[in-house]
């Protein structure tokens, strides 16, 4: 064993390799093998599952649903803009068309937000709305 200078990065990386196989390989094996076993006890229901997609369903029908309505109100307010101001008949079934449709729309934003909070409620795994 040399004991000069030349001699101490090798003692050096030898004291730090003993390091690192002795105390943190282990741990991070150990850190592995509980994640493992923390995978295989997680409890997936199938029930919980497949209630969980019909309601995100639901609400994905309900979020389609709101995107034509919003596009029938744009158009309809277009149609009250270019309808000339004596077609007076014309003009009040477009305004209660377009009351008709505002109203289901708020009708459906109130569905949507009923249906994100039921799936929040029922504690639904992996939620991204």
């Amino acid at each position: 064993m040399c004991l000069d200078k030349a001699c101490y990065p090798i003692f050096m990386s030898k004291l730090l390799l003993r390091l690192i196989l002795a105390y943190l390989l282990p741990t991070l094996l150990l850190g592995y093998v509980l994640a493992e076993d923390f995978r295989q006890t997680v409890i997936t229901d199938p029930a919980i599952s497949r209630r969980c997609s019909a309601l995100m369903k639901q609400r994905d029908l309900k979020i389609d649903h709101k995107q034509k309505i919003r596009a029938l109100v744009e158009r309809s307010k277009r149609l009250i803009k270019l309808t000339p101001p004596e077609r007076k008949t014309l003009l009040v079934k477009l305004r209660k068309n377009y009351k008709s449709l505002t109203r289901e729309l708020r009708h459906t934003l109130n569905q949507i937000q009923n249906k994100e909070e039921n799936i929040i409620r029922k504690g639904c795994p992996g939620i991204v709305l």
